[in-house]
């Protein structure tokens, strides 16, 4: 019974091919306009724009909308695949590797159908477009009763998507399925051995914590660099080329006026918003009402600004230097070009929260120019100055590391040794308020909230308590490819540093760059990926590795074809033009796929 059964199969599958030949033998005769162009030249053999068209409306006919096609510029794609196509089809000439009747008999009518793309497009693309890796559409060419394959089906299918013949197109998938098997066995060459997965699974599961600090450019801006007119003067006197130049692009900024003025400025702050806009405004109005009675009492708008503005200025008693239109809020704007010299403003609302301002002088030209230049070689020194004390710290700290202390003993020797510049008022910068040294001496009953009570005067910045001090700070866990210092100006540059690093305790030989400043960094703890993690996910690793393997080597294969026997190409410019989208956004539909057949 059983060899009866396979008899009775195999005549029907030779059969259905009968068939199949027979229905779509070359009568049956093309349905595409006879005019055809070359899309693609390679070597003088010609890919037609007909076999352009059906190929690009075979990639499409599960994709996305036309404008998203046409963003990804998928003519091109198109072309380029079929050149590739062209590669694999003259290199499979050469290896003998052919593809029979009977085999492409029976992939289209199993309804599979290739299509081609570049190589190093293939997995980016093919996922946008719907395709796995083996590039295979699916077509419905079976009776909707008999649940078999349908000559008529299979021909309405072929004509309605590709504009073809099954003749022709029949030709045209003999070339698609030689390239895939191409594809296949440069694929199948790939080997992955456990080591390499093994290495793999190591690289993502194991981990590394560290510990580091920060020295940041802000905290040796603020408080360490000295600020004096000599120091100024005399850098810029060392670094005229530099400051010229700098100066030329600035200039425009302080030409023909600007105006010299401080802010105090009170934002909303978040917590005082989650009670809702108007409570937030109100605690903000509150805290600027608050400081401008202290003006009112004759202290100095700097000294104001630097203990209760919330503005980055503040650490300069709320200096915004010599500013001209334009760079500033428009409300702030307006109010400081209506200021005559020596005012202070009243409260200014802008969305973030209340300003007070206070117009100290109105320069125009050669003032102008003067304050200008002053400032740029202010801005320029203390960069450079900030820098270069930023890096001396942290190679100074890693130094005494290296040499047996512990990162948080060799931070306070540092710290205890700094010497923090004067402040505009004669006060060492380092200097504590004796009313901020300890927690203890606050009143019983005062709110430990946090922040400061309204009209109360914020501690100025010190070592101690600047928000960009050094400190040791811990890591997350990591692996080889994270990012444990989130401001590195190389994000992956710590961890792999940390990798190389043997054991807790270790440093490397040199410091860290971050984006405003530097980082020294020990590694605190280290983990391995485990045996019952390979166990548990070896198949996976190796899949997973040996599928990217694949696809490089596919890719590198192509560049050798497309250096050797495929150099000589030429496209057709004009035909690889993206459309224009329709008018209402939606595209105009080539493909009239909206027909399954009867």
């Amino acid at each position: 019974m059983n060899r009866l059964s396979q008899i009775f199969g195999a005549a029907i599958v030779i059969a259905i091919a009968v068939v199949f030949i027979v229905q779509f033998r070359p009568s049956t005769g093309p349905v595409q306009s006879t005019a055809s162009s070359c899309v693609v030249e390679v070597r003088g053999s010609c890919i037609s724009s007909v076999d352009f068209n059906a190929s690009r409306n075979l990639l499409a006919m599960r994709a996305v909308d036309e404008n998203r096609l046409r963003a990804m510029g998928y003519r091109r794609l198109t072309a380029e695949g079929l050149y590739e196509r062209w590669l694999l089809n003259e290199d499979a000439e050469r290896l003998g590797i052919s593809v029979s009747d009977d085999e492409l008999t029976a992939e289209l009518v199993a309804g599979r159908v290739r299509v081609s793309l570049p190589a190093d497009k293939i997995r980016q693309v093919g996922y946008a477009l719907n395709l796995r890796e083996d590039l295979i559409r699916y077509l419905d060419v079976r009776n909707r009763q008999t649940k078999k394959f349908d000559s008529k089906q299979y021909e309405k299918q072929i004509r309605n998507i590709t504009k073809m013949s099954p003749t022709d197109f029949r030709e045209t998938q003999r070339k698609e399925l030689v390239a895939a098997r191409m594809r296949d066995l440069i694929r199948a060459r790939v080997r992955v051995g456990d080591s390499e997965a093994f290495e793999q699974l190591s690289r993502e599961k194991s981990t590394r914590t560290l510990s580091y600090v920060r020295f940041d450019r802000r905290f040796y801006s603020d408080l360490i660099v000295d600020t004096s007119e000599k120091a100024i003067q005399a850098w810029a006197d060392a670094n005229k080329e530099e400051l010229d130049k700098t100066w030329e692009g600035r200039k425009a900024h302080y030409l023909p006026e600007c105006r010299v003025a401080r802010d105090l400025m009170v934002e909303v702050q978040a917590a005082e918003a989650e009670q809702g806009p108007e409570a937030g405004k109100a605690a903000a109005k509150a805290r600027i009402e608050a400081a401008v009675q202290r003006l009112k009492k004759g202290e100095s708008f700097a000294d104001v600004a630097r203990s209760a503005s919330d503005d980055p200025s503040a650490a300069r008693g709320g200096d915004l230097g010599c500013v001209t239109k334009g760079r500033l809020s428009k409300p702030v704007e307006d109010k400081l070009f209506e200021m005559k010299a020596g005012e202070v403003s009243d409260l200014i609302e802008t969305e973030d929260g209340f300003h007070v301002i206070k117009l100290e002088q109105i320069a125009k030209d050669a003032d102008a120019e003067r304050i200008g230049r002053l400032e740029t070689a202010r801005d320029l020194y203390i960069a450079h100055e900030s820098e270069r004390l930023a890096a001396e710290a942290a190679k100074q700290v890693l130094a005494a590391a290296a040499g047996g202390k512990s990162l948080e003993d060799a931070l306070a020797a540092y710290l205890a040794q700094l010497a923090p510049a004067k402040d505009k008022a004669g006060a060492a910068a380092g200097a504590q308020p004796a009313a901020a040294k300890q927690d203890g001496n606050k009143d019983e009953g005062a709110k430990d909230s946090g922040q400061a009570e309204p009209g109360a005067a914020r501690p100025p910045y010190t070592t101690a308590n600047h928000p960009n001090r050094p400190t040791v700070e811990a890591s997350l866990p990591f692996n080889v490819s994270g990012s444990p210092i989130t401001d590195a100006r190389d994000s992956t540059e710590a961890a792999r540093i940390a990798f190389q690093l043997d054991k807790p305790g270790d440093l490397p030989k040199d410091i860290v760059a971050l984006e405003n400043g530097y980082a020294v960094i020990q590694l605190k703890e280290k983990t391995s990926a485990s045996q019952e993690q390979w166990d548990k996910d070896r198949e996976f690793y190796t899949a997973a590795m040996r599928a990217a393997k694949q696809n490089d080597a596919l890719i590198g294969y192509m560049r050798r074809l497309k250096s050797t026997i495929g150099s000589e190409v030429k496209y057709d410019q004009s035909l690889l033009k993206e459309s224009r989208p329709a008018e209402d956004g939606s595209g105009e539909s080539e493909l009239p796929l909206g027909d399954e057949g009867e």
